[in-house]
């Protein structure tokens, strides 16, 4: 769900266990239904990707101030049922949300949340989400706050838009190969500019930002698993349902010489077949932990 960069992400409250209550079913209940969801939530139900983002329109764009960083929004969310107008949502970088279903849609309740999102070890705190759905489309708003030593950080997406996933589609994974040449780094939006956050000989923190460069090839393996292989020269295995791919198994690394290893903790990849918008997070292969917000074109 979302994440953004300013050196670190934005994204959730710990939900409660619902209390379960557990009945023997006499003969007229043998054979009955399972309850189905009521109160119009199940329109929410389900897994949903975010769409392309798109700089010009500011879809799926989401501005942090102080300052003009830009931070593209990939990955998905998963809506459950927790009774007749609430609703659970659980982001895929692991952040849990509840929401309240009204005649205008879902908004947070309670109000404000708070998550530790552990994909790039930030913490956030998200005081407005509304979603509304109308068939297998979704639209969104959200503001929220990142705290930082240098002070806190306002996160706002102003026009948040998503796609109902299938858990299996194959054909979606169409999308994604190819050769694939990072974008130009833009310092003023931090878009293609990796921070990393490692250790300096004094033992004091160090923090370097990279232009991302060189090529990230894919290629399709069979049903909707596709292998990306980084300019180190690293293979990854992801996942694809409809326009977004994830790391599967979630954590990977990759031996680089006898005495380096890469570890990806996080990378979603989204994709309309004309462009990639990828956010990848790990350690590198000097144990420095890195960030990317990243677009890339067909090479």
């Amino acid at each position: 769900m979302f994440q953004s960069t300013r050196r670190r992400a934005l994204l959730a409250l710990p939900v409660l266990a619902a209390t379960a209550i557990v009945t023997v079913p006499g003969p007229a209940q043998a054979h009955a239904k399972p309850a189905q969801p009521t109160g119009g939530i199940a329109k929410y139900l389900g897994k949903w990707n975010y769409d392309q983002p798109d700089r010009t329109t500011m879809t799926n764009i989401a501005v942090i101030r102080p300052g003009t960083m830009e931070a593209p929004q990939v990955g998905d969310i998963v809506f459950t049922a927790r009774d007749h107008d609430t609703v659970v949502g659980r982001t895929d970088v692991g952040c849990t949300w509840t929401f309240k279903a009204g005649p205008a849609g879902l908004h947070l309740d309670p109000g404000t949340q708070t998550c530790h999102n552990p994909t790039s070890n930030a913490w956030y705190t998200i005081s407005t989400w509304t979603v509304t759905v109308n068939g297998d489309h979704e639209k969104e708003t959200i503001k929220a706050v990142s705290p930082n030593p240098a002070g806190n950080y306002d996160w706002q997406l102003d026009r948040g838009t998503r796609t109902k996933a299938k858990e299996y589609d194959p054909r979606g994974a169409a999308r994604f190969p190819g050769a694939w040449r990072y974008d130009a780094a833009d310092p003023a939006t931090r878009a293609n500019i990796r921070v990393t956050r490692s250790t300096g000989p004094d033992g004091k923190p160090v923090v370097t930002q990279t232009p991302e460069q060189g090529l990230l090839t894919i290629t399709g393996e069979y049903d909707n698993r596709i292998t990306a292989r980084t300019a180190d020269g690293c293979t990854w295995a992801l996942l694809t349902r409809g326009n977004t791919a994830h790391l599967d198994p979630a954590v990977q690394t990759c031996v680089t010489s006898a005495t380096a290893v890469v570890t990806l903790r996080y990378w979603s990849i989204a994709s309309d077949g004309r462009r990639l918008a990828t956010i990848t997070a790990g350690t590198d292969a000097h144990d420095g932990e890195f960030y990317l917000n990243a677009g890339l074109s067909p090479a």
